[in-house]
């Protein structure tokens, strides 16, 4: 599918100036506030209950399985229904469930049983906004800006990153775990408001199919399109060998290697945004020069992996720092072009079902993986040695696709 190049760098005014971009933007970036939250106040509330590393992989695990179970049939609803409906049902259910969760934190009523179940019933609610809302980008702005704004997306998903980690330490250290859970509810809240007046085209589809012949019209574009197939297939790499053991390895190397404390970890973890953050900006200022976006995408992955390599052996803090400013920056790379480059071939009957496809990727493959990996790092009883070898796993991936996918490449 083609699609116009930008002849210059696409300033984030143009996008924010479009009403719909704006309140989506505003609606994902505190979505994504929350997560970066959760995810870590989650692994923390873990660790202050004893728990260790195979306890916190389960509990990310059980926060991925609804997206598991129902990330494919959003996207077909997400392809026929009011968009806007199903992210007041998101909105309002993650609010619910964050809201129940600070009061049993606050009344010393949480165990790990409790957060396990909690984890999977925010998790439904994950699951229903993720793809919504990835799908609503490309039909809200102009194609020819869809890189801009994937960037803009990803700039307030960095934000979120920084911002989180950052407001979740000083709540920890003030007023203990139950803090960071009651930000976690107040931001659901915020985003609520957004949507109110947020107004989506009609769906485009109006002719309805078996729900089975639905999900597997959007399974065989993928399967049916050599280059959408294979940055899926990346995607799951770099889900499996860097999300995964990053999210349920990185607060333990912080706490036990680099002797952290719970507040200065969340401001290292803070810097992975800050590195994602500067690349996004200059993706949005120089995305014109980007011919061969799909090479970009690759050594951005190859990056990722090497840094990682190095980032499992850091015992400070300042190191640790430095190589998650680092490794953010590659990050930027194939976080914002894969979105680019897959909705750019993607045709819009089926971009609900195959950006469900990327949710089921991107949030339930990383708690199967986080748990994998928090057994492994258990079994081997190193948590170092397990993160350095799956980012060398990584870079092997990524060499291979970069090397031997020549179309893949050439994508612009």
């Amino acid at each position: 599918m083609s699609s116009t190049l930008p002849t210059r760098g696409i300033r984030p005014g143009e996008l924010l100036a479009i009403r719909p971009f704006r309140l989506l933007w505003i609606n994902s970036f505190l979505f994504i506030l929350v997560q970066s939250t959760q995810r870590f106040a989650f692994v923390w509330l873990a660790l202050e209950l004893g728990a260790k590393s195979d306890i916190s992989g389960l509990i990310l695990f059980v926060m991925g399985i609804p997206v598991l179970l129902i990330s494919l049939p959003i996207g077909v609803m997400s392809d026929h229904m009011n968009r806007r409906t199903l992210l007041m049902v998101s909105q309002l259910g993650a609010l619910a469930i964050t809201t129940v969760i600070a009061v049993m934190v606050t009344a010393q009523q949480m165990t790990i049983n409790w957060a396990i179940i909690g984890s999977f019933i925010a998790g439904i609610f994950i699951a229903i906004g993720s793809p919504v809302r990835s799908a609503i980008v490309p039909t809200v702005v102009p194609r020819d800006k869809l890189v801009g704004a994937i960037a803009v997306n990803t700039i307030g998903n960095n934000l979120g990153l920084m911002i989180g980690p950052a407001v979740a330490g000083p709540a920890i250290a003030i007023w203990g775990i139950e803090g960071a859970f009651w930000i976690q509810a107040l931001l659901n809240l915020f985003g609520f408001f957004a949507l109110i007046k947020l107004q989506l085209p009609a769906s485009l589809n109006t002719h309805r199919r078996r729900l089975r012949e639905e999900i597997f019209g959007g399974l065989n574009f993928i399967r049916g399109h050599a280059e959408v197939r294979s940055f899926y297939v990346l995607l799951s790499g770099s889900i499996l060998f860097m999300m995964a053991p990053w999210i349920v390895l990185g607060p333990q190397i912080a706490k036990e290697q680099a002797g952290a404390t719970g507040s200065q970890t969340t401001y290292m973890f803070a810097m992975l945004g800050v590195g994602q953050f500067v690349t996004s900006i200059a993706i949005l200022r120089y995305n014109h020069k980007m011919v061969q976006k799909g090479m970009w995408f690759m050594c951005g992955l190859c990056w990722g992996g090497t840094v990682q390599i190095v980032l499992g052996q850091s015992s400070s803090i300042l190191m640790m720092s430095v190589l998650l400013f680092a490794w953010g920056m590659g990050g930027g790379f194939y976080m914002n072009l894969s979105q680019t480059l897959i909705q750019n071939n993607t045709p819009p009957q089926v971009m609900g079902r195959v950006m469900a496809v990327h949710s089921l990727i991107m949030s339930g493959l990383a708690p199967l993986g986080a748990l994998i990996i928090g057994v492994i790092a258990r079994r081997v009883d190193s948590a170092p040695l397990t993160f350095s070898v799956t980012g060398l796993l990584m870079l092997v991936t990524a060499v291979y696709f970069l090397v031997v996918k020549k179309n893949l490449r050439a994508m612009s």
